[in-house]
């Protein structure tokens, strides 16, 4: 005892490490008991059945039924009272029947008085129209009678200018023969002087020669004093006839100058003329366009003057046939915002949805919306029609996000199905068929293992028990079916 107190502390650690040591032992006596048990249970194997089924890959989606077609009817006129409107919420119209009558007491005074406004202009314009053509018409007379005289007197002209060349002709004619008379008499005469002075050239010599004259050239000098005589009586007389021509010529020179002058006189007063015709012509011609230009003028009045009042008078009558408002789509009425003797200001006087037809509109997240395509199908239930599955099939996607928190895209779908049972607004769960195949092998999940080069099979067991690897035919996935799957 007195050891145990003097090594007390020592005594106490000695009983923790027996302590300690006996859960030691315990402890792997149950891991080894464990471990057999696992080792048991593993030696075991389990089999299942490979089963043919139908596997579908969907997306699910919750929705609201709606009317395929919806009309929130407005009328094309403001400020007028409404007469009538004969429909009630719930009430079925068929296209065209009439859903609200306004008044059009104000509407057809302004159409009678743009009316009467449109057939003033009218007649304003017309009077225009009328005093443009006649001034057109005026001027192109004028212009006809004006040509007209200058051509008779351009002619006249031409004529005068003719009549002058002719008379030139004749006296330049009558002024060269004249001149070819007178040089033929100057050439005679010259001849006959040249003769003269031959004769008494050789009278010269015998008077020089002197002395005894014989009988013969006595003769000789009598024969050339008779020629000498008879040539100088020959130029006296052409003498007289030359100077007498060349009076006549210079006389018929004076008669052919002033015809040349008168020539010329005729044919600038020609010129003149046509130059005046060509003045007259042009003035003419721009008269007749000014006159035309004005009519062109007179007739886009004419088109355009009473557009304003006639597109007022059609805007007129499209208000006064706006104000009987027609259901534009058969169904039922779903909200009536007019009542009679209210003033309609414009908006939604009556909302019809075509019940005919149902559609489901859901949000589809951005995980999912590349997955759908238009004209896939769907499985619709709705909380009305109980476990009832409704065919229908995608009809359009939204090209872009909805507003929000999260991304989604709007989906519409159809519903294919008839049934009585179904209202617009009821939740509608959808199921978006993504891909399915029918009538293949499965196994379970758990059953599908990899191989070393990244191949999947399944071990088959044989009849007497035991287990052989292998590989089989049928529908499996490295990956879970997540949540939106039916099996693999």
């Amino acid at each position: 005892m007195k050891w145990i107190k003097k090594h007390k502390k020592l005594c106490i650690f000695l009983v923790i490490g027996i302590i300690l040591a006996i859960l030691a032992g315990r402890f792997i006596v149950n891991m080894r008991a464990a471990a057999e048990t696992m080792m048991s249970m593993l030696s075991q194997q389990e089999t299942a059945v490979v089963e043919r089924r139908s596997l579908v890959e969907n997306i699910s989606a919750t929705g609201s039924v709606t009317s395929a077609d919806s009309k929130n009817v407005t009328a094309e006129v403001t400020g007028v009272k409404s007469l009538s409107v004969p429909v009630q919420v719930g009430d079925t119209v068929q296209e065209g029947d009439l859903l609200c009558l306004l008044d059009t007491a104000d509407l057809e005074e302004n159409l009678a008085n743009s009316e009467l406004s449109l057939s003033v202009t009218q007649s304003r314009t017309q009077l225009d129209l009328d005093a443009a053509r006649r001034n057109l018409e005026e001027a192109g007379t004028s212009a006809q009678i004006e040509q007209s005289r200058m051509e008779d007197q351009v002619a006249s002209a031409l004529k005068s200018y003719e009549e002058a060349r002719e008379s030139m002709n004749r006296a330049g004619s009558s002024y060269g023969n004249a001149n070819h008379n007178s040089t033929q008499i100057r050439i005679a005469l010259e001849d006959y002087q040249a003769q003269l002075a031959q004769v008494h050239e050789q009278l010269n010599q015998q008077t020089e020669a002197g002395g005894s004259v014989s009988g013969s050239d006595a003769d000789n000098a009598a024969a050339l004093e008779a020629e000498a005589a008879r040539l100088e009586q020959l130029i006296t007389e052409y003498q007289l006839r030359y100077s007498t021509a060349q009076e006549t010529e210079q006389g018929l020179k004076s008669v052919y100058d002033q015809a040349i002058t008168a020539v010329n006189n005729a044919y600038d007063a020609y010129q003149k003329q046509l130059q005046s015709q060509e003045d007259i012509i042009r003035s003419g011609n721009s008269t007749l366009q000014s006159r035309q230009d004005s009519l062109t003028s007179s007739q886009l009045n004419a088109a355009t003057s009473g557009m304003s009042d006639q597109q007022q008078i059609d805007r007129y009558l499209e208000q006064i046939a706006a104000c009987s408002v027609t259901a534009p789509i058969s169904g039922v009425v779903t909200a009536v915002n007019l009542e009679t003797g209210d003033s309609y200001n414009g908006g939604t006087i009556v909302t019809i949805e075509d019940i005919s037809s149902y559609e489901v509109t859901v949000e589809i997240d951005e995980y999912d919306i590349s997955k759908i395509e238009v004209g896939q199908r769907v499985v619709i239930k709705t909380n009305g029609t109980g476990d009832l599955e409704l065919e229908g099939e995608v009809i359009s996607i939204a090209p872009r996000a909805t507003g929000g928190s999260s991304v989604t895209y709007t989906v519409k779908t159809s519903i294919d199905t008839p049934c009585e049972n179904l209202r617009m607004d009821m939740t509608a769960k959808l199921s978006i068929i993504i891909s399915s195949k029918e009538n293949v092998l499965t196994v379970p999940y758990a059953a599908v293992q990899t191989a070393e080069d990244g191949s999947y099979y399944i071990e088959v067991a044989e009849e007497g028990g035991t287990a052989e690897a292998g590989q089989e035919s049928c529908e499996c996935s490295p990956d879970p079916p997540d949540s939106r799957d039916k099996g693999h």
